[in-house]
């Protein structure tokens, strides 16, 4: 078989094209500490690329949404403790409003009062994050969610909570409602109220209402009648007596795990209602107490009036406290998952990198080591071709 000079030419050529290409590789890897350029670099290395850069992003994207649930209930924590302090005022003057001391003009001055910390409450529940969405709109974030139309305050958001994903397998509540937040308090103790008839010509009024049987009481509209001066009875809703007795003022009823206590001296014929607890806003409790302050308290009857309203709002304002007390409780709650989550997430992140580095990194010492044997290679297969296509057959001649 003859070999030609052109065919040994041509070899070599592939041959220093080869190296080239490889020299080539290898300082783009040095020169830009990457070892896997292309998927034709390492197709399996590449694959674990690719994944491990998309666990990185999700991990970045999981930043993100924490970081902004982080700040909105930021917001809502700020603005609950702002409303609660406001809360906490409205029942300091409510108590001084109470004293035997005060007179019709310095009720109505304190009624002022809680009409301007009433503005403010509403100006908190409608607080905006940096982007003028509201905080407690629900999902409804563009929309005011708490309007007021003939004195009254309506929620106008909806009852939706944004989700934001903080991992693959959690997710975290952004907000609350403020239909929640402000309109879903129980009225009365919690588990029931009392309510004086319009009708009542005496001077009665309950000054407590408490639950001490639990497991006895059953949710009910009970009315709580008094058929003379010194006796009563109590009805449920099909009109069976479930309770009857004699009674003294200042003395209190039991019925059914339920405990009244009624003072002040009642008429014939005049009734308070029972009725199981019911969601009130917090404003609308405020409101009650305003008018009340606002009304006739120089007669007896307008006295007890107003003792009956006092006492259930100073029963609504508990109900609210501790209503509040439970949402900051959560809101506190939710913004340590989101920095526990969060830790968890950057020890990741430093695990994914790490791995990533070593799939996708270039390893220095094996490169120049791979450097210089190509170069050697290469200077070398330069010589060998030099030397062939200077042999000639004349020179054996």
């Amino acid at each position: 078989m003859r070999i030609s000079s052109r065919t040994v030419q041509l070899q070599w050529l592939a041959d220093v094209y080869r190296r080239q290409a490889e020299l080539a590789r290898i300082q783009r890897q040095v020169s830009s500490g990457v070892r896997i350029q292309t998927a034709g670099d390492d197709p399996a290395g590449a694959s674990q690329v690719v994944s491990l850069q998309q666990g990185l992003d999700r991990l970045v994207n999981f930043g993100a949404n924490g970081e902004a649930a982080r700040r909105r209930l930021a917001l809502e924590e700020s603005a609950l403790d702002r409303f609660g302090d406001a809360l906490v005022r409205v029942r300091e003057l409510a108590v001084q409003a109470g004293g035997g001391v005060q007179t019709q003009e310095t009720r109505r001055a304190i009624a002022a009062e809680m009409r301007e910390l009433r503005a403010g409450m509403i100006d908190t529940a409608n607080v905006q994050d940096g982007e003028g969405r509201y905080v407690f709109a629900g999902t409804e974030v563009r929309g005011q969610p708490v309007t007021v139309a003939g004195g009254v305050a309506t929620y106008s958001g909806d009852d939706g909570v944004r989700q934001q994903r903080i991992s693959d397998t959690r997710t975290i509540r952004e907000g609350d409602a403020g239909s929640d937040v402000f309109f879903a308090i129980r009225d009365g103790n919690g588990t029931f109220t009392v309510a004086a008839a319009a009708g009542n010509q005496g001077t009665a009024f309950f000054q407590a209402a408490t639950v001490t049987d639990t497991a006895a009481w059953v949710p009910d509209a009970y009315t709580l009648s008094f058929t003379a001066p010194d006796t009563y009875s109590v009805t449920d809703s099909l009109g069976a007596v479930v309770a009857s007795g004699s009674w003294n003022p200042g003395e209190t009823i039991t019925f059914r795990g339920a405990s009244i206590s009624i003072a002040g001296q009642p008429l014939t014929g005049d009734s308070f209602a029972v009725t199981p607890s019911a969601n009130r806003s917090v404003f609308a409790t405020v409101d009650r107490l305003i008018a009340a302050l606002e009304g006739d308290s120089t007669s007896a009857a307008g006295r007890a009036s107003f003792q009956n309203a006092f006492n259930d709002a100073l029963l609504g304002f508990n109900q609210a406290e501790l209503h509040l007390g439970g949402v900051r409780s959560q809101v506190g709650a939710r913004l340590a998952a989101i920095e526990e989550q969060k830790s968890a997430n950057d020890e990741l992140a430093i695990q994914l990198r790490t791995t990533l580095s070593t799939v996708r990194d270039v390893n220095y010492p094996q490169a120049i080591s791979d450097l210089e044997t190509e170069l050697t290679g290469l200077e070398a297969a330069q010589k060998v071709f030099a030397q062939t296509r200077s042999l000639s057959l004349f020179d054996l001649l």
